[in-house]
């Protein structure tokens, strides 16, 4: 019979953050930025066994502009012109709620290009979903 350790997780305390730095700058290809641990909606979970911490993670709150649907006949500039707007509202909406980062998901050529135009910055990672309704049966 096999025993499985015992793993636990809990939120990073103070006099791990150096641990934490080091680790997260040790750590290859993990795409690391140091600013989203600061951001007032963060926190940076610690997963431990009897040894102490085995990793960190920084679990952060962004605003997601998912998609615009727009009025059929609205002309480019009309849907420019109302992205610029929702941007200005996610940017208000980030500061009250202490979100650091504004993430738009893109998925059609126009607006991937507005917002590219606008003050986004393209990332090139492959974004994964869990929907947490679908991990109970129904």
């Amino acid at each position: 019979m096999i025993r499985r350790r015992h793993l636990y997780c809990r939120p990073a305390r103070p006099e791990e953050g150096q641990i934490f730095l080091e680790w997260s700058r040790n750590t290859p290809d993990n795409g690391f930025d140091p600013e989203v641990a600061k951001y007032p909606s963060t926190i940076t979970w610690c997963v431990y066994d009897r040894f102490g911490p085995l990793a960190f993670m920084p679990v952060q709150h962004p605003l997601v502009m998912e998609s615009v649907a727009s009025r059929p006949g609205a002309s480019k500039l009309e849907i420019a012109e109302a992205l610029k707007e929702f941007t200005q509202n996610c940017v208000t909406q980030a500061h009250v709620r202490g979100a650091g980062e504004i993430l738009f998901l893109g998925s059609e050529e126009g607006t991937d290009h507005m917002a590219q135009n606008q003050i986004f910055e393209k990332l090139n990672y492959t974004v994964y979903r869990l929907r947490v309704k679908d991990l109970e049966s129904k």
